[in-house]
């Protein structure tokens, strides 16, 4: 499992220094060729820096070391230096000219981008107030159906943030995420052209080798690819044909683009936050965070990586047991060898599955009890990825887990066979994974911390967790305060006890948010200055969105009691 994880971890890298070097062809704006401004490959070389823009490329350039150069060159009198100093006269002008084009660059960039998504949302400035003037419901529609738009408009950053929103119900008001939920599966379709090329592409002849797909049988779009249902035929070790339905997974073909776009915006607006001499600032660390939420994004542009994940995610919870796989309760698709593509991705198909936010506005007794059967596999799934495997899905909002349904007739054993069972149906219910392109695994003093933090829930240890989170972070500042580590050690402990205490009232996902209590600890280490790693920041935001759908399930749950096995190292799906 940790060979397959480093390999992973190692193919984020080669990603990345693609992306790095797809740079030298791109003139910082997401595509825009060189040539068609009449700037030659030598020239932009020249004047274009191949990193990432970013303000601490300018720093450490603009530092001690090019006074030192010039310095050398003025003293440096003797006519056999004099060529030298010639050379190194241009090498500083041209170190000078990139700086300058690259900063100008950059504020065009945020300028841009900064008036291209005011320009797309100011209209909501006219219509939010005429709909509630009015009180219309005509113009409520218009003025929703614009927003949800104009976010997909904007880029995937903005349809991840706002699918983020549309898991919070505890914290947002019920009507906005109903309509942003929408996002979670409903994006921009593109072409069936693109979608035949790229297959084209990606596996020559795809009809020749067995695979079916009609234009007509789009069966999802999202932020990120459109997903068809087909067929493939293939040949059995016995030379009997095989058909099974398929899923094909197919990117959108601007999804790179924009990615690209946005990174190098929030890269930029990153840096130069963090070049502020404040160590509020600092501590937020955000080019690191940008560095991950990038990884993300850049990860979810290349399918091969979700093919990878998929296969992590059936070890981890079959442990390559087709009887495992069989029986259980969770179900990740499987990735077909041999039809994988950063473009496209080929999975087996899971029928019978529908998205769980089906299930979340039926109040039947039917329907609760469903919806309790559903929140405790998948609670003690996300638990099993955090504490055991320390390999955790970093997507799952609603529109990606679904829930499938199955039906068999029940068995009756030879010594009771009573006419009333005879021939009656069960009904089983399994969640299903998807879009597993974005993951997140901690370090292991982050995972330490984060178990420590549900132990001082469990034994009201929170002072003790507080003292363990200060010694290992990588960077803090509050032991150089006078009474800093105890302030904040106390400051944990009294959050935890106010959670512990709690419990009297049942420490239910209602009562209790844990995804709360991990939210304000994180702000604690903001404010005493103890360095997070974003890693652990986005597993956090995962137990809120797990937390926000757990409740939207079944309210009553104990999550402690589901917790507590995983915490001490034991704990089943």
């Amino acid at each position: 499992m940790l060979s397959r994880t480093s390999a992973i971890r190692s193919r984020s890298t080669q990603v990345l220094n693609r992306r790095v070097r797809s740079s030298h062809n791109r003139l910082f704006s997401g595509g825009v060729s060189a040539r068609s401004y009449g700037i030659t490959s030598q020239a932009l070389l020249s004047v274009v820096p191949s990193t990432v823009v970013g303000s601490s490329w300018f720093l450490t350039h603009n530092g001690h070391g090019a006074q030192s150069e010039c310095t050398t060159m003025i003293l440096a009198s003797s006519p056999s230096t004099l060529a030298t100093s010639k050379q190194s006269f241009y090498r500083q002008f041209l170190r000078w000219l990139q700086q300058w084009w690259t900063k100008a660059w950059g504020f065009t960039l945020v300028a841009t981008r900064t008036t291209e998504v005011a320009l797309r949302l100011s209209p909501l400035a006219i219509l939010s107030p005429l709909a509630l003037l009015f009180d219309s419901v005509y113009l409520k529609n218009v003025t929703w159906n614009y927003l949800v738009s104009s976010i997909q408009g904007i880029g995937p950053v903005a349809v991840k943030f706002a699918q983020w929103i549309a898991t919070r119900r505890d914290i947002f008001p019920p009507t906005l995420c109903d309509k942003l939920g929408v996002l979670h599966d409903q994006g921009y379709p593109h072409a069936w052209i693109h979608t035949d090329d790229t297959l084209t592409r990606a596996f020559g002849d795809y009809q020749a080798k067995g695979l079916v797909v009609n234009e007509k049988d789009v069966i999802g779009c999202g932020s990120a690819a459109q997903v068809y249902r087909g067929k493939l035929t293939t040949q059995g070790s016995n030379g009997e044909t095989i058909e099974k339905m398929v899923a094909i997974k197919v990117l959108h073909p601007k999804f790179q683009k924009q990615v690209d776009g946005d990174l190098k915006l929030i890269t930029i607006i990153a840096e130069l936050l963090h070049s502020i001499p404040a160590d509020v600032i600092r501590m937020l660390n955000l080019p690191r965070a940008t560095e991950t939420f990038g990884t993300a994004l850049c990860l979810q542009a290349d399918l091969t990586y979700e093919a990878e994940n998929l296969k992590q995610f059936r070890s981890n919870f079959y442990r390559d047991s087709k009887s495992k796989e069989k029986n259980s309760t969770i179900v990740f698709p499987k990735p077909l060898e041999g039809w994988s593509n950063p473009q496209v991705i080929v999975e087996e198909y899971v029928d019978n599955a529908v998205p769980i936010s089906q299930f979340l506005h039926d109040s039947s007794p039917e329907g609760v009890a469903v919806r309790r059967d559903l929140a405790g596999p998948l609670l003690r799934a996300f638990l099993k990825m955090v504490f055991l495997d320390n390999f955790v899905h970093g997507d799952l909002h609603p529109g990606n887990v679904l829930v499938k349904t199955t039906t068999k007739k029940q068995e009756t054993s030879w010594f009771w066979n009573s006419s009333n069972d005879e021939g009656k149906e069960i009904t089983h219910h399994s969640i299903v994974f998807l879009d597993a392109g974005i993951t997140n695994s901690l370090s292991p003093d982050d995972q330490r911390n984060l178990k420590d933090l549900f132990r001082a829930v469990i034994f009201n240890e929170g002072e003790k967790a507080g003292r363990l989170m200060v010694e290992r972070a990588k960077y803090e500042r509050c032991s150089q305060i006078p009474g800093g580590v105890d302030a904040f050690a106390k400051g944990v402990g009294e959050i935890v006890s106010e959670f512990h205490d709690r419990r009297k009232e049942g420490l239910t996902l209602g009562a209790v948010r844990i995804g709360g209590l991990l939210g304000r600890v994180l702000d604690l280490c903001r404010v005493h200055g103890v360095e997070i790693d974003p890693a652990m920041a986005s597993v956090v935001i995962s137990t809120l969105v797990l937390e926000g759908l757990g409740r939207s399930l079944s309210p009553e749950l104990n999550l402690i009691d589901f917790a507590r096995p995983f915490v001490m190292g034991g704990g089943t799906v």
